[in-house]
């Protein structure tokens, strides 16, 4: 069969000793349950991974469906059908009857979370026997120095271990380490018919808000505080109303409380890390936390995560929630969909997932803000301006986004006395591309200790 995991180890056990674990007939109920509920489906492309099927017909029919939802494309027989002929597998996986089968069997809406349950327990039991089968064929061929094996063995095990991880995202309050103070009704915003506020009025008045369905890119080179802003802007959208859903990549949750309790403290990020803080500051660090506490902000820091995960995470952290709003910092460090097939270039990649986070927007009907890095031959252009054909890796991102916003600052003094750069300690927020709106350069003064934003008074470009 196909989907053996032991063909290359000769300590693996033999048919004699028994079959792999599996249950077919849960395999099909969770199939089934997906093709007939999108909600079940929602749930499903994030508690299931395609290695928790036994048959390679339900992991390519498993893979199949998650092609369809991140393309944002019907889910059914017909549908299915015709993506597996596509793909040349609709033979192997039993044909257009097999696909209809399942679809009929909505009785696996009853318990399908037990069968969810199944496959896990069935898929972790042969995760430990596929490792432990390494590990043993590690120990036959060791050399002298066992360290190396014991390292290996400590891995191959680590990883069944992770299987076991639920859910990763938290409350705000939950990171920052203290009890979640439930929101009240938000004040009613005579102006929430433009969308999402960032806080920032001479940016609310150039964008009319974040309006549900955008797809916006925060674009700037390493160290220009992209992230940072990032942060300024769910803090400030949160404020507004806004229930914010915060993806990322590269920062640990820790880290972002730090960040998001410096920018409102107004206490260096530094003192933070270090923990030095100064007697007279604790009342300032404890009012920052409660504050901070009562804004509906929920961050999540899984690694290497694909944008399908995303927009069924983010699906779930906001149900119910009119007023949202989704961050992700920051593109670049997004995966490809996980079991689709390999595309020739990195360039391709990011396109697919730039056009994923398009159709992420316009699928939860809310704002997606997505952060991305900026070529480095930025740098080495006269004046160092960015510019929309600066965004890294993909001219999709350009194509695909409603908004592209642009952080342009001197990282030296020499560079700030220059006429053609900003001064010292000043951001110029971009707007490259706004197909709502007029363009225009936005003056903030960026407050580098405590990472912190602030508009400041001078007339826009």
């Amino acid at each position: 069969m196909s989907d053996r995991i032991y063909e290359n180890y000769s300590q693996a056990p033999s048919a004699s000793e028994g079959t792999m674990p599996q249950d077919i007939q849960a395999e099909k109920s969770i199939l089934s349950a997906m093709i007939f509920s999108p909600e079940v489906l929602e749930e499903c492309v994030v508690a299931l991974d395609e290695s928790d099927f036994y048959l390679y017909s339900h992991k390519a029919i498993f893979r199949a469906i998650n092609d369809l939802f991140d393309k944002g494309k019907p889910i059914d027989p017909i549908s299915l059908a015709d993506h597996l002929r596509s793909e040349g597998n609709l033979d192997k996986v039993g044909g257009p009857s097999y696909l209809l089968d399942l679809g009929s069997a909505n009785f696996s809406l009853a318990s399908w979370q037990n069968h969810v349950e199944i496959l896990h327990r069935d898929a972790t039991l042969r995760a430990i026997i596929e490792a432990s089968s390494k590990i043993c064929a590690l120990a036959f061929d060791a050399p002298e120095d066992t360290k190396e094996v014991v390292d290996s063995a400590e891995n191959l095990l680590h990883k069944v271990t992770n299987r076991e991880i639920g859910d990763s995202f938290s409350d705000l309050s939950t990171v920052m380490g203290d009890l979640f103070t439930e929101l009240g009704e938000a004040c009613q915003n005579p102006e929430s018919n433009l969308g999402v506020a960032t806080g920032y009025k001479m940016i609310d008045t150039s964008l009319q808000g974040m309006r549900p369905g955008q797809m916006i890119v925060i674009g700037a080179r390493p160290g220009v505080g992209k992230t940072s802003f990032a942060l300024n802007l769910a803090t400030n959208a949160a404020a507004h109303g806004a229930s914010v859903a915060f993806f990322s990549l590269e920062m640990s949750k820790t880290e972002i409380a730090q960040r998001l309790l410096s920018a409102q403290a107004r206490i260096p990020l530094s003192a933070i890390r270090g923990a030095s803080i100064k007697d007279d500051q604790w009342n300032t660090i404890i009012d920052a936390i409660n504050d901070l506490s009562n804004l509906d902000i929920m961050i999540d820091d899984t690694p290497g995560t694909t944008v399908t995960e995303i927009r069924a995470k983010a699906r779930r952290m906001l149900k119910d929630k009119e007023n949202a709003l989704v961050m992700v910092d920051y593109l670049q460090l997004l995966s490809p969909p996980s079991g689709g097939h390999r595309a020739d270039s990195r360039a391709t990649e990011v396109s697919e997932m730039s056009r994923g986070i398009k159709i992420m927007a316009k699928d939860l009907e809310c704002p997606v803000i997505a952060l991305s890095q900026l070529n480095r031959n930025v740098t080495d252009r006269k004046g160092q301006r960015p510019q929309l054909s600066d965004l890294r890796e993909s001219g999709s991102i350009e194509q695909d986004a409603d908004v592209v916003i642009l952080l342009d600052r001197s990282m030296t003094e020499e560079e700030a006395d220059r006429p053609d750069r900003p001064d010292m300690n000043v951001t110029d927020f971009i707007i490259a591309k706004n197909r709502s709106g007029p363009l225009n350069i936005v003056p903030l003064v960026f407050l580098p200790g405590s990472t912190k934003f602030v508009e400041m008074s001078r007339e826009s470009v």
